[in-house]
């Protein structure tokens, strides 16, 4: 998992690699057909040579009509030497490289700034890391199947499974909807296949689509990764600092993770860091009860999830048994 920041210049390095690459074809492409006709060469010799002779008149401030004429015959050697690149079998835009990003022409950088094309493509990389990271790949609000919950009445719930849960949807969709670095917090609670890791991959998908930086992961694995890079202090992975960092965090599958006094620890850094940055997180957990996961996460660490959190409860039969 890498930080925004290792996320954009990994972004850079793959612009410019897309810069090489187009340069490179191009060239080869050009080379090959000059091997093949030298008359292209032939001819874009004489272009140099009249462009050479029209920059030479102007600056030696010769009369306007044989600047004209200089400026004509540098003109036709162009046509010339398109009609010579057409007759060998070619479209001069072969020569040209094809740039993925018309704005920047694969610089990353457009009027002084970094090229949208950059963010563009950090956001698709985060995807990349989010899809091979989750048990789900990355899930849509459109794939999230209502019909698959009861309409019955449920006894815990006092109505029926599928209307609460199309209201549990809804909302998950305005959220992320309205998504801003201030939004409210979230942790969905439920037992296992209720659909709770989907919905919060949902919420992940559309937010990196509005242009915000998104991490996943489970708890176990983070609880997994802190614990190495608490021990190997030359590990260049800081999942920490890019949970701390991130616009939203989802943070799945609480009450998974193995827990020791040191995962504990860091738990509490990382949730109150966040908290205090007004930054927002997604929780799940398949625990019920809260005073398991207080018990659990201990007094400190679970009043401010619980504490700071709109808590969803999710109901119905197993999902993945369907």
């Amino acid at each position: 998992m890498r930080t925004r920041d290792e996320l954009f210049r990994a972004a850079q390095r793959e612009v410019a690699a897309r810069r090489q690459r187009a340069v490179t074809m191009a060239d080869a492409t050009r080379r090959e057909a000059l091997r093949r006709h030298p008359e292209i060469e032939q001819a874009e010799s004489e272009r140099t040579r009249l462009g050479a002779a029209y920059l030479m008149a102007a600056a030696r401030g010769a009369d306007i009509t044989k600047r004209a004429q200089a400026q004509r015959a540098f003109e036709e050697a162009g046509h010339t030497v398109e009609q010579v690149i057409r007759a060998a079998g070619y479209d001069p835009a072969e020569f040209e490289p094809k740039f993925a990003c018309p704005i920047c022409k694969d610089t990353g950088v457009a009027e002084g700034r970094p090229c949208q094309c950059v963010a563009e493509l950090a956001r698709t990389l985060r995807r990349e890391e989010i899809n091979a990271a989750s048990p789900l790949a990355l899930c849509s609000f459109d794939s999230f199947r209502l019909d698959r919950y009861s309409t019955e009445v449920d006894p815990d719930l006092g109505g029926p499974v599928r209307e609460y849960m199309a209201k549990v949807l809804s909302y998950c969709q305005r959220w992320a909807a309205n998504f801003t670095s201030k939004s409210s917090n979230m942790l969905f609670m439920g037992s296992a296949g209720l659909g709770k890791t989907h919905l919060a991959l949902a919420v992940a998908d559309a937010v990196l689509g509005k242009g915000f930086d998104v991490l996943y992961t489970s708890s176990a694995a983070l609880a997994a990764q802190l614990s190495r890079e608490h021990f190997d202090r030359d590990s260049d992975d800081d999942w920490l600092t890019a949970c701390k960092e991130a616009d939203l965090l989802i943070l799945d599958d609480l009450g998974t993770e193995f827990m020791t006094p040191l995962v504990v620890s860091m738990l509490y850094e990382l949730v109150n860091t966040r908290m205090l940055c007004r930054r927002p997180t997604v929780y799940t957990t398949n625990i019920v009860d809260q005073s398991v996961f207080e018990a659990r996460y201990t007094e400190k660490v679970a009043s401010r999830m619980l504490g700071n959190c709109r808590i969803i409860k999710f109901f119905g039969a197993d999902q993945r048994l369907k």
